[in-house]
């Protein structure tokens, strides 16, 4: 058996709204015409793209309870073009001035006395109302009424001609009818002198030629080189064709009155598109977001860089240097004239200034530095420039929203930000409304601490006449940044802010209510600090540990990595905090923490620590060249005294080296053994001639002299390793005598 609520889904729905066909909805911001129903529900028409659909009632009676759409039916469409046509378009009492809406409450109050005369028995007729006692009651009565003594001074309730007397009783009756016609609607009391003359088309006095003319002027005028419109009227008189038959109906140019009346007609933001373009209408006047963006500290941030309107010395001194544009991007020289780049990061949810800094140049390394100190702590700058308040804390960063500056749009800023599970939001490039969160601050801190520092060269070039910024720059950097440090941390977090969401509550204040509604704040890492945000290097480990900018690390930990192999590892620190560096190889699954062996540095960041290395060396560089002597004549002493280095004029100083050649030579020659003879060696040519029997020695005869070889005995040391060669004039060996002498000790 079917269920009641099975039956009640087979009947017909029925609407809760009655809503005839030819009615108009706004739904969805869209309107609609109902052009029939059905057993489902409202079969509908787009008005504006003529796009036909079916609106369910129940979605339809939905809403238009919670006020979502909006019911036109044809009687009340028919009403509101009748009103509009009485009244000229004007539909509101709000829509009129302030006199015209005096009128209007003037009149108002006339016809409640009336009313009142004819709730009290009395018949309003054009004659009982042109009665003299009758008249007279009419304005104590009204103002009785609305309890406003003063309700008809200065009010213009009659004629032209008499615009403060009562009008006839004539005039008053239909003033009375019409109020009543349009359902006692006070708009209709108001006075239609805007109506006067003809209206529409009718009122143009210009022909079609003339209006052309205007339009041509009006087309020229809207361009970016922004010409002045009396030359350009000028010109398109002489250019502009006029036709013959014009001519003979007596045409005339309209003169630039009229040209400059229809061009205050336009609408101003039209203006600006067309002689400015649309990147710069859009940031004077393009419609901004009023929707509060985040409830937590630290949920959505927004950075942004821009050129301060001040010129700063880096010493103090009033000197000019004109820059040299071929070393744009250099480090500033002594003395140098320059605007700084201020980097700044606030709290969106809080409007608390959560980090800023000073640059000579908007690159992404400042911009790493600036993340870095939004996550960290920001005591040091207080103390250092003797701020009376505490800083904004330390926060991990959600959500970071920049524009598509340089800066901010590189691989490593992009990359860090995700390494420290940072969502990277980016922004249209001149486009002021998508930041303006982070870009508001900047005119506040022109306004209110800039303008009145010496140097200060206002928001343009030329916007100062008499005043030269670069000739009246005294302060140095490190002053500004100590100007800026204290208002952002001093003035900026305790002044009322009456942007979305703060209903003019302070920075700390909103501060100290999200950190109780939302139990603290997220902590940052600062190992991901080190390893996402800071500075890298490749290095071999020792003994000692590992250097980074010749700053000593080491610890337990890193020594069991190392095992006394050297291995090459990358060292990964936080320039800001220098107490702890991460060290990563292919062999280790996680970062190996060090700690900095040198103390001196525990307080001080990796600008700091540099700095004061290098102020070591190249500080009073006349003492450093004296102690350089001191050394140099102190280590001459000892080597003299040493008697080790001897007289640099002695040839003997330089025959150590030729000697030592000489002993090298010797020790390289190799010993020749001869091979075996099959028999003894004659003369050649005298090989079948009889030789007397003496072995190993051949004579051989020349004209001069007699040689005489000899073949030696390898074991008689005293004539060497090889034969030797005598001439004749020496003696010659006796056949009868022995050639060696006699072996009396073993060679062996």
């Amino acid at each position: 058996m079917p269920t009641f609520a099975d039956l009640a889904d087979l009947m017909p729905k029925t609407p809760l709204y009655k809503i005839p066909v030819e009615s108009e909805l706004i739904l969805d911001r869209r309107r609609w015409r109902v052009v029939g129903k059905d057993l489902d529900g409202y079969a509908v028409e787009g008005i504006n793209d003529g796009e036909c659909l079916t609106l369910s009632f129940e979605r339809v009676d939905s809403a238009i309870k919670v006020g979502d759409c909006e019911l036109i039916t044809p009687k009340m469409s028919e009403e509101k073009k009748e009103l509009l046509a009485f009244t000229g378009g004007i539909e509101r009492v709000e829509q009129l001035s302030v006199d015209e809406q005096r009128d209007v409450r003037a009149r108002l109050g006339l016809v409640h006395a009336m009313d009142a005369l004819e709730a009290a028995g009395a018949k309003l007729t054009q004659r009982y109302l042109c009665r003299r006692n009758v008249r007279q009651k009419l304005r104590p009565l009204a103002c009785e009424l609305a309890k406003d003594p003063h309700l008809f001074h200065g009010a213009h309730i009659g004629s032209a001609s008499l615009p403060h007397s009562l009008p006839k009783g004539r005039t008053l009756h239909e003033m009375r009818q019409t109020f009543e016609k349009f359902g006692r609607n006070p708009i209709v009391l108001m006075r239609k002198h805007h109506l006067k003359g003809p209206q529409g088309e009718a009122r143009c006095k210009l022909s079609e030629r003339q209006e052309r003319f205007i339009s041509y002027i009006l087309n020229l005028w809207h361009d970016k080189k922004q010409p002045q419109l009396q030359p350009l009227y000028d010109g398109a008189v002489e250019v502009f064709d006029v036709p013959e038959l014009e001519v003979l109906r007596g045409f005339r140019f309209p003169s630039i009155t009229t040209v400059r009346t229809r061009l205050k007609g336009i609408q101003k933001i039209v203006k600006e598109i067309g002689r400015n373009g649309s990147r710069y209408s859009q940031n004077k006047y393009g419609a901004g977001s009023t929707n509060v963006r985040a409830l937590k500290f630290g949920d959505s941030c927004a950075t942004d860089q821009v050129l301060l309107s001040i010129f700063t010395n880096k010493k103090g001194e009033t000197q000019i240097k004109e820059i040299d544009p071929k070393k744009d991007g250099t480090p500033l020289e002594e003395n140098e004239i320059n605007r700084l780049w201020m980097f700044f990061m606030i709290d969106i949810a809080t409007r608390l200034p959560l980090a800023w800094l000073l640059a000579e140049t908007a690159d992404g390394d400042h911009q790493k530095k600036l993340l870095r100190m939004a996550m960290r702590d920001k005591t040091r700058e207080a103390v250092r420039y003797r701020c009376k308040h505490k800083p904004a804390p330390g926060v991990k960063l959600a959500s970071v929203k920049s524009d598509n500056g340089t800066a901010a749009r590189n691989g490593p800023v992009y990359a860090g930000q995700l390494g420290m599970e940072t969502t990277v939001v980016t922004g249209r490039a001149y486009n002021s409304t998508d930041n303006a969160y982070a870009e508001r601050p900047f005119g506040t801190l022109q306004w209110r601490v800039l303008n009145f520092l010496d140097g200060y060269v206002g928001s343009g070039p030329g916007e100062l006449n008499g005043y030269d910024g670069q000739k009246r720059a005294k302060i140095t950097p490190d002053e500004l940044m100590g100007i800026i440090t204290r208002y952002w941390v001093d003035e900026y977090p305790f002044a009322k802010h009456r942007g979305t969401g703060m209903f003019k509550a302070t920075p700390w204040q909103k501060f100290e209510e999200l950190q109780q509604l939302n139990s603290g704040i997220e902590a940052p890492s600062p190992e991901a600090l080190r390893l996402h945000l800071g500075e890298r290097e490749e290095f071999t480990i020792t003994s000692e540990g590992v250097r980074i900018f010749n700053i000593p690390y080491n610890s337990t930990e890193l020594r069991n990595f190392d095992g006394g192999a050297n291995k090459k590892v990358t060292v990964f620190i936080n320039p800001d905090d220098l107490r702890y560096a991460s060290i990563l190889s292919e062999e280790t699954e996680k970062a190996v923490t060090a700690d900095l062996r040198m103390n001196i540095f525990a307080d001080l960041s990796l600008e700091e620590a540099i700095s004061t290395m290098r102020a070591a060396t190249e500080a009073n560089p006349e003492k450093t060249v004296l102690h350089e002597q001191y050394l140099r004549d102190a280590r001459k002493r000892r080597a003299i005294e040493s008697g080790f280095f001897p007289d640099s004029n002695s040839p003997a100083s330089y025959m150590t080296i030729e000697k030592l050649k000489r002993q090298a030579e010797a020790m390289a020659n190799v010993e020749f053994v001869p091979l075996a003879r099959s028999g003894p060696t004659v003369a050649p040519g005298s090989v079948m001639d009889r030789q007397p029997e003496v072995p190993a020695i051949t004579e051989i005869s020349t004209q001069e002299e007699t040689t005489v070889t000899v073949q030696s005995d390898p074991t008689n040391a005293d004539h060497g390793a090889s034969g030797g060669s005598m001439s004749s004039k020496d003696a010659l060996p006796d056949p009868k005598k022995p050639m060696f002498a006699p072996i009396k000790k073993s060679k062996l």
